[in-house]
Protein backbone atom coordinates (compact mmCIF):
# COMPACT_ATOMS: atom_id res chain seq x y z
CA UNK A 1 0.00 0.00 0.00
CA UNK A 2 1.20 3.80 -0.62
CA UNK A 3 2.00 6.27 2.50
CA UNK A 4 -1.86 7.78 1.68
CA UNK A 5 -3.47 4.78 1.87
CA UNK A 6 -1.91 3.50 4.79
CA UNK A 7 -2.39 6.92 6.36
CA UNK A 8 -6.20 6.74 5.82
CA UNK A 9 -6.41 3.44 7.02
CA UNK A 10 -5.13 3.99 10.41
CA UNK A 11 -7.00 7.49 10.93
CA UNK A 12 -9.56 6.49 9.76
CA UNK A 13 -9.72 3.43 12.41
CA UNK A 14 -8.73 5.53 15.21
CA UNK A 15 -11.20 6.37 17.79
CA UNK A 16 -11.25 9.17 20.15
CA UNK A 17 -11.14 6.55 23.40
CA UNK A 18 -7.37 5.70 21.93
CA UNK A 19 -6.40 9.19 22.41
CA UNK A 20 -4.08 9.91 25.42
CA UNK A 21 -6.08 12.56 27.50
CA UNK A 22 -2.67 14.53 27.10
CA UNK A 23 -3.37 14.94 23.46
CA UNK A 24 -7.07 15.95 24.44
CA UNK A 25 -6.33 18.42 26.99
CA UNK A 26 -4.00 19.72 24.38
CA UNK A 27 -6.44 20.01 21.74
CA UNK A 28 -8.88 21.90 23.96
CA UNK A 29 -6.00 23.99 24.92
CA UNK A 30 -5.34 24.80 21.52
CA UNK A 31 -8.47 25.29 20.44
CA UNK A 32 -9.13 27.91 23.18
CA UNK A 33 -6.43 29.85 21.40
CA UNK A 34 -7.14 29.39 18.18
CA UNK A 35 -10.47 30.59 18.26
CA UNK A 36 -8.36 33.69 20.39
CA UNK A 37 -6.37 34.57 18.04
CA UNK A 38 -8.71 34.39 15.23
CA UNK A 39 -10.70 37.19 17.18
CA UNK A 40 -7.31 39.50 16.37
CA UNK A 41 -7.18 38.43 12.55
CA UNK A 42 -10.85 39.24 12.47
CA UNK A 43 -10.25 42.66 12.94
CA UNK A 44 -7.44 43.70 10.66
CA UNK A 45 -8.16 45.04 7.25
CA UNK A 46 -7.21 41.12 5.39
CA UNK A 47 -9.69 39.78 8.04
CA UNK A 48 -12.42 42.37 7.32
CA UNK A 49 -12.02 42.33 3.23
CA UNK A 50 -12.49 37.85 3.04
CA UNK A 51 -15.40 38.35 5.16
CA UNK A 52 -16.95 40.80 3.12
CA UNK A 53 -16.34 39.07 -0.54
CA UNK A 54 -17.44 35.83 1.54
CA UNK A 55 -20.68 37.90 2.20
CA UNK A 56 -21.19 39.41 -1.46
CA UNK A 57 -20.09 35.34 -2.35
CA UNK A 58 -22.79 33.82 -0.49
CA UNK A 59 -24.28 30.03 -0.71
CA UNK A 60 -25.58 27.64 1.22
CA UNK A 61 -25.90 28.94 4.59
CA UNK A 62 -23.81 25.74 6.27
CA UNK A 63 -20.82 26.45 8.42
CA UNK A 64 -20.73 30.01 10.62
CA UNK A 65 -17.58 32.31 10.30
CA UNK A 66 -16.31 32.85 13.54
CA UNK A 67 -17.76 36.11 15.45
CA UNK A 68 -20.75 36.32 13.39
CA UNK A 69 -24.02 35.05 12.64
CA UNK A 70 -23.02 34.91 9.13
CA UNK A 71 -23.03 31.21 7.65
CA UNK A 72 -21.48 30.47 4.23
CA UNK A 73 -20.84 26.84 2.15
CA UNK A 74 -18.20 24.84 4.30
CA UNK A 75 -15.22 26.01 1.98
CA UNK A 76 -15.90 29.42 2.44
CA UNK A 77 -16.18 29.47 6.29
CA UNK A 78 -12.92 27.34 6.30
CA UNK A 79 -11.23 30.01 4.37
CA UNK A 80 -12.65 33.27 6.17
CA UNK A 81 -11.94 31.32 9.57
CA UNK A 82 -7.89 30.57 8.35
CA UNK A 83 -7.58 33.38 7.15
CA UNK A 84 -8.60 35.18 10.90
CA UNK A 85 -6.49 32.49 12.80
CA UNK A 86 -3.31 33.29 11.01
CA UNK A 87 -3.78 36.73 10.28
CA UNK A 88 -1.58 38.50 13.18
CA UNK A 89 1.41 35.64 13.72
CA UNK A 90 -0.40 34.68 17.29
CA UNK A 91 -0.93 31.07 15.73
CA UNK A 92 0.67 27.61 17.42
CA UNK A 93 3.62 26.11 15.67
CA UNK A 94 6.22 23.82 16.06
CA UNK A 95 9.86 25.45 14.64
CA UNK A 96 9.23 24.39 11.21
CA UNK A 97 7.32 26.97 9.35
CA UNK A 98 3.44 24.86 9.79
CA UNK A 99 0.53 26.40 11.48
CA UNK A 100 -1.66 23.54 11.59
CA UNK A 101 -4.42 24.79 13.78
CA UNK A 102 -5.16 27.34 11.52
CA UNK A 103 -5.88 25.02 8.95
CA UNK A 104 -6.89 22.25 10.22
CA UNK A 105 -9.36 23.38 12.72
CA UNK A 106 -11.11 25.72 10.51
CA UNK A 107 -11.24 22.88 8.44
CA UNK A 108 -12.70 20.28 10.99
CA UNK A 109 -14.80 22.60 12.42
CA UNK A 110 -16.74 24.39 8.69
CA UNK A 111 -17.28 20.79 7.42
CA UNK A 112 -18.05 18.97 10.47
CA UNK A 113 -20.75 21.89 11.04
CA UNK A 114 -21.94 20.41 7.08
CA UNK A 115 -22.29 17.04 8.77
CA UNK A 116 -23.24 18.04 12.22
CA UNK A 117 -20.78 15.91 13.70
CA UNK A 118 -20.77 15.26 17.81
CA UNK A 119 -17.82 17.04 19.49
CA UNK A 120 -15.69 13.66 20.09
CA UNK A 121 -15.51 12.81 16.32
CA UNK A 122 -14.55 17.19 15.57
CA UNK A 123 -11.38 16.46 18.12
CA UNK A 124 -10.63 13.14 16.54
CA UNK A 125 -10.49 15.00 13.17
CA UNK A 126 -8.48 18.07 15.05
CA UNK A 127 -5.65 16.03 16.25
CA UNK A 128 -5.66 13.83 13.08
CA UNK A 129 -4.92 16.83 11.27
CA UNK A 130 -2.24 17.52 13.20
CA UNK A 131 -0.72 14.81 13.34
CA UNK A 132 -0.55 14.55 9.26
CA UNK A 133 1.19 17.47 9.68
CA UNK A 134 3.76 17.10 12.21
CA UNK A 135 5.23 13.99 10.01
CA UNK A 136 4.84 15.80 7.15
CA UNK A 137 6.59 19.16 8.05
CA UNK A 138 9.30 17.00 9.77
CA UNK A 139 9.71 14.70 6.42
CA UNK A 140 10.08 18.20 4.44
CA UNK A 141 11.66 20.11 6.47
CA UNK A 142 13.29 22.12 3.79
CA UNK A 143 10.42 22.97 1.95
CA UNK A 144 11.04 26.85 3.34
CA UNK A 145 14.16 26.91 1.52
CA UNK A 146 12.99 25.86 -1.72
CA UNK A 147 10.50 29.14 -1.53
CA UNK A 148 7.34 27.27 -0.36
CA UNK A 149 5.82 28.46 2.72
CA UNK A 150 4.77 25.18 5.05
CA UNK A 151 1.40 26.41 5.89
CA UNK A 152 0.33 26.85 2.81
CA UNK A 153 2.09 24.13 0.51
CA UNK A 154 1.55 21.73 3.62
CA UNK A 155 -1.58 22.56 5.03
CA UNK A 156 -3.99 21.43 2.90
CA UNK A 157 -2.92 17.40 3.88
CA UNK A 158 -3.96 18.11 7.39
CA UNK A 159 -6.85 20.15 6.41
CA UNK A 160 -7.87 17.17 4.79
CA UNK A 161 -7.57 14.58 6.51
CA UNK A 162 -9.81 16.48 9.50
CA UNK A 163 -12.47 17.41 6.97
CA UNK A 164 -12.33 14.03 5.70
CA UNK A 165 -13.03 12.57 9.31
CA UNK A 166 -15.71 14.57 10.03
CA UNK A 167 -17.25 13.95 6.60
CA UNK A 168 -17.67 10.32 7.09
CA UNK A 169 -15.12 9.31 4.06
CA UNK A 170 -13.90 5.97 2.99
CA UNK A 171 -10.95 4.82 2.97
CA UNK A 172 -10.43 5.40 -1.09
CA UNK A 173 -12.45 8.60 -1.10
CA UNK A 174 -9.99 10.20 1.69
CA UNK A 175 -6.55 8.79 -0.44
CA UNK A 176 -8.32 10.79 -3.08
CA UNK A 177 -8.63 13.82 -1.40
CA UNK A 178 -4.86 13.95 -0.18
CA UNK A 179 -4.02 13.47 -3.69
CA UNK A 180 -6.30 16.66 -4.44
CA UNK A 181 -4.89 18.62 -1.46
CA UNK A 182 -1.28 17.91 -3.16
CA UNK A 183 -2.39 19.67 -5.82
CA UNK A 184 -3.83 22.74 -4.34
CA UNK A 185 -0.52 23.92 -2.71
CA UNK A 186 -0.53 27.54 -2.47
CA UNK A 187 2.51 29.98 -0.95
CA UNK A 188 5.70 31.10 -1.70
CA UNK A 189 7.65 33.41 0.36
CA UNK A 190 8.30 36.10 -2.01
CA UNK A 191 5.89 38.16 0.46
CA UNK A 192 9.19 38.56 3.11
CA UNK A 193 8.98 41.46 0.81
CA UNK A 194 6.20 43.26 1.74
CA UNK A 195 2.05 42.72 0.92
CA UNK A 196 -0.95 41.02 2.78
CA UNK A 197 -0.69 37.71 0.73
CA UNK A 198 0.86 35.41 3.33
CA UNK A 199 -2.30 36.16 5.68
CA UNK A 200 -4.03 34.05 3.12
CA UNK A 201 -2.09 31.07 3.25
CA UNK A 202 -3.49 29.28 6.23
CA UNK A 203 -7.13 30.08 4.94
CA UNK A 204 -6.42 28.75 1.47
CA UNK A 205 -5.02 26.10 2.80
CA UNK A 206 -8.17 25.05 4.95
CA UNK A 207 -10.66 25.69 2.24
CA UNK A 208 -8.46 23.62 -0.29
CA UNK A 209 -8.81 20.54 2.09
CA UNK A 210 -12.23 20.85 2.53
CA UNK A 211 -12.91 20.70 -0.99
CA UNK A 212 -10.61 18.26 -2.01
CA UNK A 213 -13.19 15.70 0.74
CA UNK A 214 -16.16 17.11 -1.07
CA UNK A 215 -14.53 16.60 -4.62
CA UNK A 216 -13.33 13.27 -3.42
CA UNK A 217 -16.77 12.15 -1.84
CA UNK A 218 -18.35 13.19 -5.69
CA UNK A 219 -16.40 10.71 -6.78
CA UNK A 220 -13.35 12.65 -7.82
CA UNK A 221 -9.95 10.47 -7.61
CA UNK A 222 -6.44 11.43 -7.87
CA UNK A 223 -2.93 9.69 -7.47
CA UNK A 224 -2.51 7.71 -4.50
CA UNK A 225 0.90 8.18 -4.29
CA UNK A 226 1.09 11.85 -4.06
CA UNK A 227 3.70 11.24 -1.24
CA UNK A 228 6.18 8.77 -2.63
CA UNK A 229 5.79 9.32 -6.03
CA UNK A 230 8.30 10.03 -8.50
CA UNK A 231 6.45 13.19 -9.65
CA UNK A 232 4.36 13.60 -6.95
CA UNK A 233 3.98 16.38 -3.64
CA UNK A 234 6.88 15.41 -1.74
CA UNK A 235 9.91 15.18 -4.27
CA UNK A 236 9.01 18.18 -6.46
CA UNK A 237 8.22 20.63 -3.95
CA UNK A 238 10.42 19.54 -1.13
CA UNK A 239 14.17 19.48 -1.97
CA UNK A 240 15.71 17.16 0.65
CA UNK A 241 13.33 14.56 1.94
CA UNK A 242 13.01 11.79 4.42
CA UNK A 243 9.28 10.14 4.23
CA UNK A 244 11.07 7.12 6.49
CA UNK A 245 9.09 8.10 9.51
CA UNK A 246 5.35 9.26 7.68
CA UNK A 247 3.77 6.01 9.57
CA UNK A 248 6.00 5.37 12.05
CA UNK A 249 3.03 4.70 15.74
CA UNK A 250 0.31 6.47 13.44
CA UNK A 251 -2.43 6.02 15.61
CA UNK A 252 -0.85 5.19 18.55
CA UNK A 253 1.92 8.06 19.15
CA UNK A 254 0.45 11.61 18.72
CA UNK A 255 2.83 15.09 18.26
CA UNK A 256 -0.11 17.79 19.31
CA UNK A 257 1.52 17.57 22.32
CA UNK A 258 4.60 18.90 21.04
CA UNK A 259 3.03 22.31 19.38
CA UNK A 260 3.72 25.66 20.51
CA UNK A 261 1.28 28.33 21.59
CA UNK A 262 3.01 31.65 20.81
CA UNK A 263 3.46 34.67 23.26
CA UNK A 264 3.90 37.48 21.23
CA UNK A 265 2.49 38.79 17.83
CA UNK A 266 5.69 38.18 15.57
CA UNK A 267 7.15 34.96 13.37
CA UNK A 268 8.40 32.50 16.37
CA UNK A 269 11.97 32.64 15.02
CA UNK A 270 11.72 35.59 16.84
CA UNK A 271 10.84 35.15 20.02
CA UNK A 272 13.75 33.88 21.76
CA UNK A 273 15.35 37.62 20.87
CA UNK A 274 12.42 39.48 22.08
CA UNK A 275 12.36 37.71 25.25
CA UNK A 276 15.81 38.75 25.87
CA UNK A 277 14.71 42.53 25.16
CA UNK A 278 12.01 41.96 27.43
CA UNK A 279 14.51 41.00 30.43
CA UNK A 280 17.03 43.54 29.52
CA UNK A 281 14.43 46.35 29.61
CA UNK A 282 13.03 44.29 33.02
CA UNK A 283 16.13 44.85 34.59
CA UNK A 284 17.53 47.76 33.34
CA UNK A 285 14.88 50.45 33.06
CA UNK A 286 16.95 53.20 35.05
CA UNK A 287 19.90 52.80 32.99
CA UNK A 288 17.82 52.24 29.41
CA UNK A 289 14.93 55.26 30.40
CA UNK A 290 14.06 56.25 26.45
CA UNK A 291 17.14 54.19 24.62
CA UNK A 292 19.07 57.97 24.59
CA UNK A 293 22.04 56.47 26.48
CA UNK A 294 22.32 53.45 24.13
CA UNK A 295 25.21 54.35 21.54
CA UNK A 296 24.60 50.74 19.94
CA UNK A 297 22.12 47.64 19.69
CA UNK A 298 24.48 44.20 19.00
CA UNK A 299 22.25 41.23 18.23
CA UNK A 300 23.89 38.08 16.98
CA UNK A 301 22.83 34.51 16.83
CA UNK A 302 22.24 31.57 14.23
CA UNK A 303 18.57 32.81 12.79
CA UNK A 304 20.04 36.04 11.43
CA UNK A 305 19.08 35.14 7.83
CA UNK A 306 18.61 37.78 5.07
CA UNK A 307 14.72 37.05 5.92
CA UNK A 308 14.74 37.78 9.49
CA UNK A 309 17.34 40.47 9.97
CA UNK A 310 15.80 42.92 8.05
CA UNK A 311 16.67 46.86 9.39
CA UNK A 312 14.54 48.60 7.02
CA UNK A 313 10.71 47.29 7.49
CA UNK A 314 8.17 48.82 5.22
CA UNK A 315 5.20 47.37 6.43
CA UNK A 316 3.49 45.49 9.40
CA UNK A 317 4.27 42.11 8.13
CA UNK A 318 7.83 42.75 7.17
CA UNK A 319 7.89 44.33 10.92
CA UNK A 320 6.69 40.90 12.40
CA UNK A 321 9.61 39.09 11.11
CA UNK A 322 12.12 41.31 11.62
CA UNK A 323 14.58 40.60 14.60
CA UNK A 324 16.07 43.58 14.55
CA UNK A 325 12.35 45.60 14.90
CA UNK A 326 10.64 43.00 17.35
CA UNK A 327 13.77 43.56 19.76
CA UNK A 328 14.16 47.79 19.01
CA UNK A 329 10.33 48.01 19.52
CA UNK A 330 10.50 45.73 23.00
CA UNK A 331 13.30 47.76 24.00
CA UNK A 332 11.69 51.05 23.49
CA UNK A 333 8.30 49.70 24.79
CA UNK A 334 8.20 46.42 26.46
CA UNK A 335 6.41 43.59 25.89
CA UNK A 336 5.34 43.53 22.09
CA UNK A 337 1.27 43.47 21.60
CA UNK A 338 0.00 43.95 18.48
CA UNK A 339 -0.24 48.14 18.71
CA UNK A 340 3.83 47.24 18.31
CA UNK A 341 2.79 46.14 14.75
CA UNK A 342 1.42 48.93 13.78
CA UNK A 343 2.15 51.60 11.19
CA UNK A 344 2.23 53.99 13.80
CA UNK A 345 4.85 51.70 15.52
CA UNK A 346 6.93 50.90 12.60
CA UNK A 347 7.11 54.71 11.69
CA UNK A 348 7.95 55.25 15.47
CA UNK A 349 11.43 57.98 15.60
CA UNK A 350 12.57 56.34 18.62
CA UNK A 351 12.03 52.81 17.44
CA UNK A 352 13.52 53.70 14.00
CA UNK A 353 16.66 55.78 15.53
CA UNK A 354 17.42 52.75 17.81
CA UNK A 355 17.70 50.41 14.80
CA UNK A 356 19.77 52.60 13.03
CA UNK A 357 22.32 51.67 15.60
CA UNK A 358 21.44 47.81 15.23
CA UNK A 359 24.62 45.65 14.50
CA UNK A 360 24.08 41.79 13.44
CA UNK A 361 26.22 39.05 13.99
CA UNK A 362 25.30 36.44 12.04
CA UNK A 363 26.93 32.94 13.42
CA UNK A 364 25.93 29.93 12.70
CA UNK A 365 28.41 28.56 15.94
CA UNK A 366 26.72 30.38 18.07
CA UNK A 367 26.38 28.07 20.88
CA UNK A 368 22.94 28.78 22.45
CA UNK A 369 20.34 30.80 20.32
CA UNK A 370 21.65 33.71 20.27
CA UNK A 371 22.30 36.38 22.46
CA UNK A 372 21.09 40.78 22.39
CA UNK A 373 23.10 43.25 23.56
CA UNK A 374 22.89 47.49 24.44
CA UNK A 375 26.07 49.20 24.93
CA UNK A 376 25.72 52.19 26.75
CA UNK A 377 27.31 55.72 25.76
CA UNK A 378 29.65 55.26 28.65
CA UNK A 379 31.05 51.64 27.78
CA UNK A 380 28.46 49.84 30.11
CA UNK A 381 27.45 46.58 27.80
CA UNK A 382 23.99 44.99 29.14
CA UNK A 383 23.80 41.84 27.94
CA UNK A 384 20.75 39.11 27.73
CA UNK A 385 20.92 35.22 26.28
CA UNK A 386 18.10 34.76 23.74
CA UNK A 387 15.91 31.71 25.82
CA UNK A 388 12.74 30.66 24.26
CA UNK A 389 9.80 31.88 26.74
CA UNK A 390 7.21 30.01 24.07
CA UNK A 391 5.38 26.51 25.81
CA UNK A 392 4.40 23.30 24.58
CA UNK A 393 0.76 22.74 24.56
CA UNK A 394 1.42 20.07 26.93
CA UNK A 395 3.31 21.98 29.27
CA UNK A 396 1.01 25.28 29.48
CA UNK A 397 -1.57 25.87 31.48
CA UNK A 398 -5.23 26.99 29.96
CA UNK A 399 -4.63 29.88 32.13
CA UNK A 400 -1.90 31.22 30.51
CA UNK A 401 -3.71 31.41 27.16
CA UNK A 402 -6.36 33.12 28.73
CA UNK A 403 -4.02 35.95 30.12
CA UNK A 404 -2.79 36.25 26.91
CA UNK A 405 -6.20 36.45 25.27
CA UNK A 406 -7.19 39.17 27.62
CA UNK A 407 -4.28 41.16 26.95
CA UNK A 408 -5.09 40.95 22.64
CA UNK A 409 -8.42 41.94 23.48
CA UNK A 410 -8.45 44.56 25.80
CA UNK A 411 -7.65 47.80 23.13
CA UNK A 412 -10.75 46.55 21.28
CA UNK A 413 -13.31 46.24 24.20
CA UNK A 414 -11.98 47.29 27.33
CA UNK A 415 -10.70 45.08 29.99
CA UNK A 416 -13.77 43.87 31.41
CA UNK A 417 -15.04 43.34 27.66
CA UNK A 418 -12.12 41.14 27.01
CA UNK A 419 -12.63 39.07 29.86
CA UNK A 420 -16.35 38.61 29.00
CA UNK A 421 -15.25 37.59 25.36
CA UNK A 422 -12.52 34.87 26.79
CA UNK A 423 -14.82 33.60 28.87
CA UNK A 424 -17.72 32.69 26.13
CA UNK A 425 -15.33 30.99 24.00
CA UNK A 426 -13.65 29.42 27.27
CA UNK A 427 -17.18 28.35 27.38
CA UNK A 428 -17.63 26.67 23.76
CA UNK A 429 -14.43 24.80 23.81
CA UNK A 430 -15.17 23.13 26.91
CA UNK A 431 -19.06 22.30 26.03
CA UNK A 432 -17.83 20.49 22.61
CA UNK A 433 -16.09 17.16 23.83
CA UNK A 434 -19.68 16.32 25.07
CA UNK A 435 -21.66 17.95 22.30
CA UNK A 436 -23.94 16.22 20.32
CA UNK A 437 -23.47 18.34 17.57
CA UNK A 438 -20.93 21.05 16.69
CA UNK A 439 -23.27 23.22 15.37
CA UNK A 440 -24.98 23.82 18.81
CA UNK A 441 -21.66 24.85 20.29
CA UNK A 442 -20.78 26.67 17.42
CA UNK A 443 -24.24 28.63 18.45
CA UNK A 444 -22.07 30.08 21.87
CA UNK A 445 -19.69 31.92 19.69
CA UNK A 446 -19.67 35.44 21.05
CA UNK A 447 -20.08 38.01 18.17
CA UNK A 448 -17.32 40.28 18.27
CA UNK A 449 -17.44 43.31 15.94
CA UNK A 450 -14.48 45.63 15.96
CA UNK A 451 -14.78 49.24 15.19
CA UNK A 452 -12.76 50.02 11.74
Amino acid sequence: MTISEEMAGALLAMRFEQIPSSAVSSAGKLLLDHFCVAVVGSSTPWGRAVLSLGRQTGGAAESLVYFTRTKLPSPAAAFINGTYAHGFELDDHRGLGAHPGAVVIPAAIAAGQRRGVDGRTLLTAIVSGYEVLARLSTAMRSIGQTGHHPTGSLGAFGSAVAAGIVLGLGRAPLVSAMGLAGNFATGVTEFYRGGMEKRLFAGRAAESGVLACLLADAGITAAPTIFEGEFGFCRSFGGKVDLSGMLDGLGHQFHIDQYFVKRYPCGGFAHPYVEAAVLLRRKNCVLLGDMENAAALVIEGRKLTPAHANLSVRDVLSAQYSIPYTVAVTLCYGPPTTEAFSDGAINDPVVTSLLERCQLVAREDYPGTGRVTVRLKDGTELTEEAVDPQKPALQIDKQEIIDKAVSLFAPFTGLEGARRLVEGLDNMVGNLEEARDIRQVMELMPVFAPAG
